[in-house]
């Protein structure tokens, strides 16, 4: 019977092994966790998520999720971030407008999928007694706002808005009316709706009254 090591060998010798990457295998691990993950949140929503869960669906050992994320909310946070990095740009179109569009398009069709609408509610239920949940979202979205900071940050140095203007600020005055609605209103967000609260925070940062 041939070894591991006799069969790593054999494999590195095969076409194409050239363009294995090192750690090509944790990757692969890596995505089949977050993969799983989001498809266990759909599916289940957040309560009922477990890693044990998320290693069947993964076809992982559940120690493999363990060792590398810890808990349920690390590896939540891991998968939020990767589905927002691949589902939410950060448009540079050269306007603030155009930019704010976009990114509350992105933003309000990522919301509404089954996975992140599942994370939001619970977060809103759960994390007010649940410290690592709230650490976990709060740790997101210190991230993505930052990231999507940066719109702001170019048009200030365009001048299309003041150079102590907050670019959180104007985040955050874009982003939560549409979660206002798909949480708590269930008032529809379509484009009218985000022109509109677009409209309303580039007028405001114009006048230079988001600082």
């Amino acid at each position: 019977m041939t070894d591991g090591r006799t069969r790593e060998a054999a494999e590195a010798t095969e076409p194409g092994a050239r363009r294995r990457r090192p750690g090509g295998r944790s990757a692969r691990v890596r995505e089949a966790a977050i993969a799983a993950t989001l498809a266990e949140l759909a599916d289940l929503g957040y309560s009922s998520l477990s890693l044990e869960g998320v290693a069947r669906r993964a076809g992982v050992h559940k120690t493999t999720l363990y060792r590398r994320w810890g808990s349920r909310e690390e590896l939540v946070l891991e998968a939020m971030l990767e589905r927002a990095g691949e589902h939410i740009t950060v448009p540079d179109t050269g306007s603030l407008r155009e930019d704010l569009v976009e990114l509350a398009r992105t933003a309000a069709a990522n919301a509404a999928s089954p996975e992140v609408a599942a994370m939001a509610r619970a977060v809103a239920a759960e994390a007010p007694h649940d410290s690592r949940l709230a650490a976990a979202n709060h740790r997101f979205w210190s991230a993505r706002l930052a990231l999507d900071g940066t719109i702001v940050e170019r048009a200030a140095a365009r001048g299309d808005v003041a150079p102590e203007t907050n670019p959180r600020a104007v985040i955050e005055a874009v982003l939560g009316p549409i979660h206002l609605r798909l949480l708590l209103t269930g008032e529809p967000v379509d484009e009218t709706f985000l022109d509109a609260v677009v409209d309303v925070v580039v007028n405001g940062a114009a006048r230079r009254d988001l600082g």
